[in-house]
């Protein structure tokens, strides 16, 4: 591997290679710190690190790893994926990038009127006797009781729906915190009560969730998501809820959090590091240990495949890229581990996918058309 100092000066100077992009990016993963605080010293710490693992891991060839910090970063680009990454970079850009991305968050008001969140909508959206609600600079929607009603209508409800590749950040009136995934929505009443502060999702969303409810009472929280129901005091935990999935899963990062199935006697307590799975065909809920860290990739920016299906990593990349995806095949066997940026162009990942020789991805691009074909080889 090339000296630790030297990439980290080129990636600062915007002078470095896909293979350091990639090799600082790894990193920044680890230590959760902008690539330009990074020391040195750890680093070459890192470096050594991460060639004694990929001794160790030679032997290991089931699955394909991309840049998981740091070891996988050494095992792609020490070998085949260094060749594969410096081809990519020479070949000519296509047309038209596949970035993440897409139209704005659609917030909709009790009275059914829609406002576009996008850039053009900063500051106040709405002001009453009650609530204020307001778009920050940073792109977060914001909400503000009056100090004379802490507590709205409990029929009076907010929606909030991201289209493909938008994700977008909320304040609820308690101050609780709510970064919803794209294609993803949640409805919210305007104001808590007393008794309870309950909220709806359908997609993904990470909670942070205030201990502190209406008037200063320390009120249960609780989502609603699908068949699954999450109840909390203060804590941070994330739902991942999309239609289609086949599955609810609750991952805690801190605090406590009590999961049940609506209708049923099935409850858990979740620990923190610990997931609630719930099939939602057979309605069994499972717990499971999971990686804390991983938990927060999609809203740090990064996809995090651990040991995942093909189908379910193409449904995720789907949903941010805006594509459609076919597959020709069977997939049941084809699994992958590792991280990716997601602002950076989609096929770059699926181009390094493709080096395990199990897959191929062919792209399909019109004026109405957007779809990806993947084909086991």
């Amino acid at each position: 591997m090339k000296n630790a100092k030297e990439i980290l000066d080129r990636y600062n100077a915007g002078t470095a290679t896909a293979e350091e992009i990639a090799i600082v990016e790894s990193w920044y993963l680890k230590y959760k710190t902008p690539p330009s605080d990074l020391l040195v010293s750890d680093l070459l710490e890192e470096e050594e690190m991460g060639l004694q693992r990929l001794r160790a891991a030679t032997a290991k060839k089931r699955h394909i790893r991309l840049w998981k910090p740091i070891a996988a970063a050494a095992i792609l680009l020490l070998g085949v994926g260094w060749w594969a990454l410096h081809k990519f970079d020479r070949e000519p850009a296509a047309a038209t990038e596949m970035l993440a991305g897409g139209e704005s968050a659609i917030l909709t008001l009790a009275d059914g009127k829609k406002i576009a969140l996008s850039t053009e909508n900063i500051g106040k959206l709405l002001q009453d006797e009650s609530v204020q609600i307001q778009q920050s600079a940073e792109g977060e929607l914001v909400y503000t009781l009056s100090e004379k009603e802490q507590a709205h209508s409990p029929s009076s409800f907010n929606t909030i729906e991201t289209p493909k590749g938008v994700q977008y950040k909320i304040v609820l009136p308690d101050r609780s915190v709510v970064y919803l995934s794209a294609l993803s929505r949640l409805r919210y009443p305007v104001g808590f009560s007393k008794e309870e502060r309950k909220v709806e999702l359908t997609g993904q969303a990470h909670f942070e969730v205030s201990t502190i409810g209406a008037e200063g009472h320390k009120t249960p929280f609780v989502v609603q998501a699908g068949q699954q129901v999450i109840e909390v005091l203060g804590t941070q935990f994330n739902v991942c809820a999309y239609a289609g999935d086949g599955f609810i899963e609750t991952a805690l990062l801190e605090g406590k959090v009590k999961v049940s199935v609506k209708g049923s006697r099935k409850e858990v307590f979740l620990k923190p590091g610990q997931l609630a799975r719930q099939d939602i065909g057979t309605q069994k809920l499972t717990v499971e240990e999971v990686d804390v860290n991983d938990l927060q990739a999609w809203k740090e920016g990064y996809f995090i495949f651990n040991n995942e299906n093909i189908k379910d990593i193409m449904r995720k990349l789907s949903r941010w890229y805006g594509f459609e995806v076919e597959f020709v095949g069977p997939m049941n066997d084809i699994s992958f581990q590792g991280n990716y940026q997601r602002t950076r162009d989609v096929r770059y990942l699926l181009k390094t996918l493709e080096l395990s020789n199990n897959v191929h991805f062919e792209f399909i691009e019109s004026k109405n058309e957007r779809r990806v074909v993947v084909t086991r080889k």
